[in-house]
């Protein structure tokens, strides 16, 4: 079979730890919950706050040797350009003077070394207010690579009462878990680009380039939540959608498999198993145990007459 032209990874199945009222929302819309960053549970995330590793000024000498560039380079003004600085290049261009240039370039520099000034512009607080402009919009969606970490079956999954449901990423559907990839576990709290990207973003790009660096900055966390083997998919709002999440439907054939924790409820097993209909009638379940003298989970399945309730 041929792969997807979106195909990101070789990965097959991923996992999605939930409570048992979770699941069974789940299992009926046949829905998931994609939520703005602002609702993670992690406070060094790096959506709490836009983290840099850099200055209010060496941002500001960075925005000043990339607007020193654009006027020296004496182009077409790139699209995504600051409309000043446009409007100040489309007069430079008409004049054509090349000492012209280089006195405005030397002038600016000198303002940049003397510290802001009124009519600069304050490029931290800018990248600030389009963070905060852009991130409730982000939508993700957050998985595991493996169905059987323990402090994950007990945070996400009820306290081993809930349920793990498996996904498959199918090219034949093109399905949207097949662009999903791995979050980078870092030592220092997540930071992504330095002040020239940053610097280019603003004088240059435009909006388009800080919702793909916002974006990007969505797969970086501490080490310390390495355990969790995580991958995300990362995506915008769509239009006319506000609020802090949105749940977006799948494929019945991308939901594979169900894991019942060994603490569910015989009456959550009952209902969650009487869901597998209308589409769902493929999906496996099992049950999870945690057994052996170095305790692990075992999933076993159930027979398919308990599937078919």
């Amino acid at each position: 079979m041929s792969r997807s032209p979106n195909c990101r990874h070789d990965r097959r199945f991923f996992y999605k730890y939930v409570s048992a009222h979770t699941a069974k929302t789940i299992l009926t819309t046949r829905k998931l919950r994609w939520s703005s960053p602002l609702r993670f549970n992690d406070p060094f995330d790096v959506t709490q706050e836009l983290r840099l590793n850099f200055t209010d000024a060496e941002l500001r000498f960075a925005v000043t040797e990339e607007v020193a560039g654009v006027i020296l380079e004496g182009a077409r003004p790139p699209d995504g350009l600051n409309p000043a600085l446009k409007a100040m290049l489309s007069e430079l261009d008409k004049q054509r003077n090349p000492s012209l240039q280089q006195e405005i370039v030397d002038a600016i520099r000198q303002d940049a070394s003397n510290g802001a000034t009124s009519g600069q512009i304050q490029s931290l607080a800018e990248l600030r207010q389009r963070w905060n402009g852009i991130v409730p919009m982000l939508r993700i969606l957050c998985l595991s690579e493996v169905n059987d970490v323990t402090s994950m079956w007990h945070h996400y999954a009820e306290e081993y009462r809930g349920v793990v449901l498996q996904f498959e990423a199918i090219d034949a559907l093109d399905s949207v878990f097949l662009m999903a990839r791995p979050v980078v576990y870092q030592d220092a709290l997540p930071a992504i680009a330095d002040k020239g990207v940053w610097a280019r973003c603003l004088v240059r790009e435009g909006q388009a380039a800080f919702v793909n660096l916002f974006t990007e900055y969505q797969y970086v966390k501490t080490t310390a939540w390495a355990y969790e083997r995580e991958w995300r998919l990362a995506s915008l709002a769509r239009s006319g959608e506000s609020g802090l999440f949105s749940d977006w439907g799948f494929s019945p054939r991308e939901l594979s498999a169900v894991y019942l924790g060994p603490r569910c409820s015989a009456a959550d097993e009952s209902e969650i198993l009487a869901l597998l209909v209308h589409g769902l009638e493929h999906v496996t379940a099992h049950r999870a145990s945690i057994r052996g003298a170095i305790p692990k989970f075992t999933f076993e399945p159930l027979p398919a007459r308990s599937v078919e309730g």
